[in-house]
């Protein structure tokens, strides 16, 4: 699929340096760990240890899609080059993060990654075309915005000046993602929009079934959805909606809860290493 060259679509992207974020060699002194309370220490670094290599597994998507780039439009490989730049740069300053709070080298993170098994099988539905894809895109980045504004307020912002923009920026990138996906869809796919709400609805079944997250960048919030209300996937479904023009926007109240939403029982209960 080849977009008309005579058309442009304006893409956005965010500017930040990873060195302007958080040093390569960034060390936090252990008196200011030792501040940190003790189950919040150790679930950021449970956490760190499943983002750090959820972010990385965007080259993986990545080179899948590319492999098929023939059947792609050019506004959306544009998109894609921009965003697997952001990816990779939140993969390394996760990985800073992560070294500087739990003390991993990035020798071990190396081979960690370099050992994942990427399985798009099970997600196949989701990556059938074009249109698929940036639909499951919106749905993914739209959620992380949310799952990570919890995570600044819940992990982040018990750390230094650094970590938390670490933070911030991936709030704000994720974001941006979501945006130029819908502007691709919007400029590609107009005379699809009949299919949005079913395919969302779609792809939180399919999200719900899986008994884990198979390192393909999609759907990664498998593995935590019990951080989360009930009616989260149903608002974000709103919001991609809204954003596509096909209904209103959550109340601000709705949204809020997303990300301060508290568990019944231990807030605090590890998420494990995926």
């Amino acid at each position: 699929m080849k977009s008309n060259p005579t058309r442009r679509l304006y893409l956005c992207q965010n500017s930040w340096t990873l060195d302007e974020a958080i040093g390569l060699d960034r060390v936090i002194a252990p008196e200011c760990l030792e501040r940190v309370p003790a189950r919040v220490l150790t679930n950021f670094r449970l956490l760190l240890a499943r983002d750090v290599y959820s972010e990385g597994d965007a080259q993986a998507l990545y080179d899948y899609i590319w492999a098929r780039k023939g059947e792609m439009s050019d506004a959306f490989l544009s998109m894609l080059n921009l965003w697997l730049a952001d990816e990779l740069k939140h993969y390394e300053a996760l990985r800073r993060t992560y070294r500087c709070i739990a003390g991993v080298s990035y020798a071990e993170m190396n081979r960690c990654f370099a050992a994942r098994v990427h399985e798009t099988e099970p997600i196949e539905r989701v990556l059938e075309d074009e249109f698929t894809m940036l639909v499951t895109l919106m749905f993914d980045e739209i959620g992380s915005v949310y799952s990570y504004r919890r995570d600044l307020r819940e992990y982040y912002s018990h750390f230094d000046a650094a970590v938390q923009r670490v933070g911030r920026y991936l709030v704000q990138d994720e974001g941006m993602h979501f945006q130029n996906a819908a502007r691709v869809l919007l400029w590609e796919h107009s005379h699809r929009l009949h299919e949005v709400e079913p395919l969302l609805q779609d792809i939180v079944g399919l999200e719900k079934s899986l008994k884990h997250y198979y390192k393909t960048f999609f759907l990664d919030h498998a593995q935590e959805q019990f951080r989360f209300p009930s009616y989260f996937s149903q608002v974000i479904i709103q919001v991609v909606l809204a954003q596509l023009g096909l209904g209103d926007r959550p109340s601000a109240e709705v949204l809020r809860s997303l990300w301060q939403w508290v568990p019944q029982g231990d807030e605090l209960v590890p998420v494990g290493m995926q």
